[in-house]
């Protein structure tokens, strides 16, 4: 009777906490296989220094902005209400006699600008140095996307590199299993010994223990892949058919560095901050020139409060509201030091050393930037010729192996001979696998170097 009265109060409390405490919701289902380019998208929004980059991006481009305000004349509207009320409060003005009204009330609208005028044309010069610093922080950006993007595409085509082995050894095992069937047939008919049946076995053995640790690496190489681009381990991706060949950039190796001179992030970067030294320098020449605080402005001011009193003291009706305003101020200002003890003297030094040091780094960055073309451009030339090569070493390995596979069959060669021949083979397809990915490999690291790519569009076609 006991435990049947605890009955209803255990379901009433189940009840309760069922309602108060939610169960856990499940494991979310898990997304769809990713393609190279949906995980290079991925590992770009879930890379810190990339979003610590696209943080100075944003602050450099405010910075630039708050200057503009500042060098060019702004335009600004402000609406104003004042209300106040008082009483027995005879106010600041009590002790010249007059008094303060209990209630007061006034709206102002006006438009107005303002602007700092220097005649050396300091505002444009500092704005040159603050577009440098925005060109050197997009560049840090592009080159932090662009190393994500090589590392993904590295990653990604290590795990079709070792898909690819893994086929390979897939078709080895079919060939050993061939291979034993025949040694059988040839042991059952007298024309072979026994050793040739354990010969046989014995490679078929060692071609199922690479085919298992071929099998592992595949699957790491996928871990290290989601490891790569910030995803769950258990991440799965879609992979472009490893026979795919992307086309090289149109163009001689000359004309591609002369594109990536032009249009290469470090190299602009570099270009801007020559400006920007250059300009720096135009200061040291102008900041004794005179400079100029100008502003006006125009609206209508209405005070209920004075209206009241003034239609009270006319004798007549007074129109309600007042005549619009203007004015206009300028204030110009002109500092000649006497004594600063060599500041400018060497503020030129200065000036001069870093114009030095911003032409070498242009011209450095340049020639990098043809440098990084010219390698890439004969690596995926090389490796054009080498990926030919390799097709052809694969179709001959291949048929080799057949042959030789049928020639002992009828007892031509030897078995060991078949081996050799099974062994080139698949060498020759392994090459061919190496072979494909250094060739897309070599074809994105080309076009990032150009710099008219980007972290998306170099790698856009394999799919």
């Amino acid at each position: 009777m006991f435990r049947r009265s605890l009955l209803p109060v255990a379901c009433a409390a189940a009840a309760f906490f069922a309602c108060a405490f939610p169960a856990v919701a499940a494991a979310p289902v898990q997304n769809a296989p990713m393609t190279l380019q949906d995980a290079i998208s991925f590992a770009l929004d879930h890379n810190t220094a990339i979003e610590q980059q696209v943080v100075a991006v944003t602050s450099a481009e405010h910075n630039l902005a708050i200057l503009q305000n500042s060098t060019f004349p702004n335009l600004s509207a402000t609406l104003q209400n004042q209300a106040a009320q008082s009483r027995n409060y005879s106010g600041a003005y009590s002790i010249i006699g007059a008094t303060q009204n209990n209630s007061f009330s006034q709206n102002t609208a006006e438009i107005g600008t303002n602007a700092t005028v220097n005649l050396a044309g300091n505002g444009l010069i500092q704005m040159a140095a603050d577009r440098a610093l925005v060109a050197q922080a997009k560049y840090a950006l592009t080159n932090a996307e662009n190393q994500v993007a090589t590392s993904v595409t590295n990653a990604f085509y290590s795990v079709i590199q070792k898909r690819g082995i893994v086929q390979v050894d897939q078709s080895s095992l079919g060939y050993q299993n061939a291979l034993v069937a025949a040694a059988k047939a040839k042991l059952h008919a007298g024309t072979a010994a026994g050793v040739d049946v354990m010969r046989a076995q014995i490679s078929w053995y060692q071609t199922s223990s690479n085919l298992a640790g071929a099998q592992a690496d595949e699957e790491n190489a996928r871990e290290n892949l989601a490891q790569t681009i910030g995803a769950p381990l258990t991440t799965q991706f879609v992979y472009p058919s490893i026979d795919l060949q992307p086309p090289l950039p149109n163009g001689t190796s000359e004309t591609l560095q002369n594109i990536a001179a032009g249009s290469r992030p470090d190299v602009l970067s570099a270009r801007e901050s020559l400006v920007a030294a250059r300009q720096t320098r135009k200061t040291w020449e102008r900041e004794l020139a005179p400079s100029a605080q100008i502003n006006g402005s125009f609206g209508n001011q209405f005070s209920p409060t004075a209206f009241v009193q003034e239609q009270a003291q006319s004798p007549v009706p007074l129109p309600r509201g007042s005549p619009g305003f203007w004015q206009v101020g300028v204030t110009s200002t002109f500092t000649l030091p006497l004594v600063d003890y060599g500041q400018r003297h060497f503020e030129r030094l200065s000036d001069d050393a870093n114009i030095s040091n911003a032409e070498v780094a242009l011209s450095q960055a340049t020639l990098q930037a043809q440098l990084d073309v010219s390698q890439a451009y004969r690596a995926a030339q090389t490796a054009t010729t080498q990926l030919g090569l390799a097709q052809q070493e694969s179709a001959l390995g291949l048929q080799s192996a057949r042959i030789a596979q049928l020639q002992y069959k009828i007892g031509v060669i030897a078995l060991a001979d078949v081996f050799q021949a099974q062994q080139t083979s698949i060498q020759a397809q392994d090459d061919l696998i190496n072979a494909r990915v250094n060739y897309v490999e070599a074809v994105v690291k080309l076009r990032v170097s150009i710099g008219t790519y980007d972290a998306h569009t170099a790698v856009a076609d394999l799919r």
